[in-house]
């Protein structure tokens, strides 16, 4: 098969291909996030006048530089936020197709811009670098220490500029041991660089937030219209179905920053968004958004094998297709690189392969890269009568037992392999809504720890292994199994709402909380309260003094949202008796927020009461 680019992918750019561009088209766009290599790319264009927009006076230097007669181009860098868009005003009515040749550099593409729109420029983007490229950027920066090298890879997701920022962290005496301290000087840079778009004092706690609940809308965000609207404008942001989000590596560079800094407040932000998409999941009939919010309940998980391998800092660079059977030389060359990986006996796993493409040839889902290479792939199975003979290999002993439950609209998944961690994550993500969407059960195939561990942190039921070592790598299989059914569904994401404790077991709710605050005079019906079963509130009376000093110190945060839960809880349960309405008129609030804010704060007790 040829290598073209697939739809919906870009090409990986170079100098030449950019020098290409620039001569053929007269007007290009180049685009990329914040530090993604822009800049470097410019700078190898030969014989190019680059003028910065963000300098005074970058309107008046513009239009001088139009006026010259020459066939150099022109590179107008920083084309991002409002002066420098007004500094450009000139460009767009004056440019000819036989003009000087322009290369206008932005985070964004300046087609999304209404004055833009129909102006014609061709739009390159640059693509994250690749790991290797990042490594060699922390060896240019003498950082000797592997650990660093590896910490400086994982947080940068290809973009340079967070690698640089991590190694100069590190340099500054940063552990390698301690990745938020990393990212947390990483994320003032970021910051500092994103405030060139828009002051940043209003919009960044709220930026900060949203990085740390992984998307949201105004009512989980909490924000006005206008802050809403701020945060949508900022390049590193993008809409999506739920709301907003932080485009990756910058997201979980700055939510584990937040997460070092503020502990207990990046908790009870991911709890209390947890409860949100819970709350919509039970609600939602619409089947594609019920996969939606069940990955939005996904990517609040705290288990960090879940959030490596589903939601990983390095973004999707390239598209996910059906594979087809002129793929089934790319299906077969994949599928070896996985069993070698994965220390597999390549002529069985060959020999298994030819009968997954003999008896389902559409089962196999191919990433495709930029320049519409196959990367990765994953290997799913229809269960049903003619697929038995691929299936029983891989369930075994487990194969009638598991095909009672659903006789037909199930998936079998023997394997998932790619490389790149974005597009991996993008293939496993696009199988769980594939299999939400269609209500059907999920079985999974897999003699890999790592994809075990997997399994568990997404709860997943665990059947045990096989009888026999299907790929005589000396693992055998373990079978688990998730019914994706409409009704299934909300009960498995609210599984995620059980946050466990340190040793695994259940976290006291903020109902439990609730119940036991209504009852903290009553010492009778407090001792039959769930709380005691704490180590710190063993008694009636350690729990009473425990409620108390909670409540109190929730009130006294310096967190806004977490003073005003404590505010309510200290008046509501501690206080004066009086009604729910009564407090709420009292507190100037409406009812929404009033009880909003009374759920946040038992929910936030719930989670700060350690569990024995």
């Amino acid at each position: 098969m040829a290598d073209t680019p697939a739809a919906g992918s870009s090409p990986r750019l170079t100098p030449g291909v950019l020098r290409a561009a620039v001569v053929r088209h007269r007007l290009v766009n180049l685009t990329g996030p914040l530090g993604s290599g822009k800049s470097w790319l410019v700078s190898r264009l030969p014989s190019a006048s680059v003028l910065d927009l963000s300098r005074p006076g970058a309107a008046d230097a513009v239009s001088a530089a139009l006026g010259e007669h020459t066939g150099r181009p022109l590179v107008l860098d920083g084309a991002d936020g409002p002066a420098a868009l007004s500094a450009l005003e000139g460009v767009r009515s004056s440019h000819r197709a036989d003009g000087r040749p322009l290369l206008l550099v932005s985070r964004r593409s300046l087609l999304a811009h209404p004055e833009w729109t129909l102006s014609g420029a061709v739009v390159l983007g640059v693509l994250p670098w690749q790991d290797e490229r990042i490594r060699r950027l922390t060896a240019d920066a003498q950082l000797r220490d592997a650990r660093g090298q590896e910490l400086v890879v994982r947080l940068a997701g290809g973009n340079p500029l967070i690698a640089g920022a991590a190694c100069r962290a590190l340099h500054a005496g940063a552990s390698p041991d301690a990745p938020g301290a990393v990212a947390d000087q990483v994320a003032r840079e970021i910051v500092e660089r994103l405030s060139r778009e828009q002051p940043a004092h209003r919009w960044q706690p709220a930026l900060e937030r949203l990085a740390v609940i992984w998307s949201g809308d105004k009512e989980l965000l909490e924000a006005d219209r206008e802050l809403f609207d701020a945060l949508g404008r900022l390049s590193l942001v993008t809409s999506t179905e739920l709301g907003l989000t932080v485009l990756e590596p910058f997201r979980s560079v700055l939510e584990r920053a937040c997460r070092w800094r503020q502990p207990v407040a990046h908790g009870d932000s991911r709890a209390r968004a947890l409860a949100y998409r819970k709350r919509q999941l039970t609600g939602e009939r619409a089947v594609t958004r019920r996969s939606r919010l069940a990955e939005g309940a996904m990517a609040l998980s705290g288990d960090e094998t879940l959030r490596e391998i589903l939601f990983p800092a390095s973004p999707p660079t390239g598209v996910i297709q059906a594979a087809t059977r002129g793929d089934a030389d790319a299906v077969g060359g994949l599928m070896h690189q996985w069993a070698r990986q994965g220390g597999m006996d390549t002529r069985r796993t060959d020999r298994l392969v030819e009968q997954w493409l003999c008896d389902d040839p559409d089962g196999f889902q191919l990433a495709r890269d930029g320049d519409g290479r196959p990367v990765g792939l994953v290997g799913v199975l229809r269960v049903a009568e003619h697929t038995v003979s691929s299936v029983e290999p891989l369930l075994q002993q487990h194969t009638d037992r598991l095909l009672e439950r659903r006789r037909t609209g199930g998936l079998l998944l023997g394997a998932a392999y790619c490389p790149d961690r974005g597009l991996h994550a993008r293939l496993l993500r696009d199988l769980l809504h594939r299999v939400m969407a269609g209500n059907l059960l999920l079985t999974v195939s897999t003699p890999t720890p790592r994809y075990q561990r997997l399994l568990s942190a997404l709860r997943f039921q665990r059947h045990g292994t096989t009888a026999d070592d299907v790929y005589r790598c000396g693992r055998k299989p373990e079978i688990y199994s998730q019914d994706f059914g409409h009704d299934a569904i909300t009960e498995w994401a609210g599984r995620f709402a059980l946050e466990p404790g340190a040793d695994g077991s259940r976290r006291p709710t903020g109902r439990e909380v609730g119940q036991a605050l209504a009852r903290i005079g009553d010492t009778a019906r407090l001792a039959h309260s769930p709380l005691l079963r704490t180590a710190r509130t063993a008694t009636v009376t350690d729990l009473q003094e425990w409620l108390r000093d909670a409540v109190r110190t929730l009130a006294d945060s310096d967190v806004p949202e977490d003073a005003e839960a404590g505010w309510i809880l200290l008046h509501y349960y501690l206080g004066r008796p009086q009604t729910h309405q009564q407090l709420a008129r009292r507190l100037h609030m409406s009812r929404a927020t009033y009880f909003r804010r009374l759920r946040h704060g038992l929910d936030v007790l719930g989670r700060r009461l350690p569990a024995d």
